[in-house]
């Protein structure tokens, strides 16, 4: 299944037509693509199937930093569901040094706090975890 979305995406993304003064297009690079494949598979409940695509991400093609951050913020919740707690934080703190508003949103709140609480200790993810509102100070 994966090869052939990686196929399918690839070709789609190679045949986008441009219009004419850049009117009503969708920008899909084969990065933002990408991005929105490792969240089809954390939503399918397949994280490990974006692995792969992670590694060969490069995030910082992306043009804004909210791009960005939402590219980080996809790639900690399919380590979280792989149950890498520190590959998760290192993507969290990624997203906080793109744009730090999205780290005190609610759902990353509650994946901070998830962390948090799990058993695996991770060094610095308590005081990320209070500065960003997940736990109390």
């Amino acid at each position: 299944m994966a090869i052939e979305c990686r196929s399918r995406c690839g070709a789609t993304v190679g045949r986008r037509p441009q219009a004419p003064g850049g009117l009503f297009t969708v920008e899909a690079t084969k990065t933002q693509v990408d991005v929105y494949r490792i969240g089809v598979h954390n939503t399918l409940g397949t994280p490990d199937e974006g692995v792969e695509i992670a590694r060969g991400l490069n995030i910082g093609l992306s043009p804004t930093a909210e791009r960005r951050a939402r590219a980080w913020t996809d790639t900690a919740r399919m380590w979280h569901a792989l149950g890498n707690g520190q590959e998760a934080f290192a993507a969290l703190r990624l997203v906080e040094q793109e744009a730090a508003q999205e780290v005190r949103r609610p759902a990353l709140r509650a994946l901070t706090s998830n962390l948090f609480y799990s058993p695996a200790r991770v060094q610095g993810l308590r005081e990320f975890a209070v500065r960003t509102g997940a736990v109390p100070a």
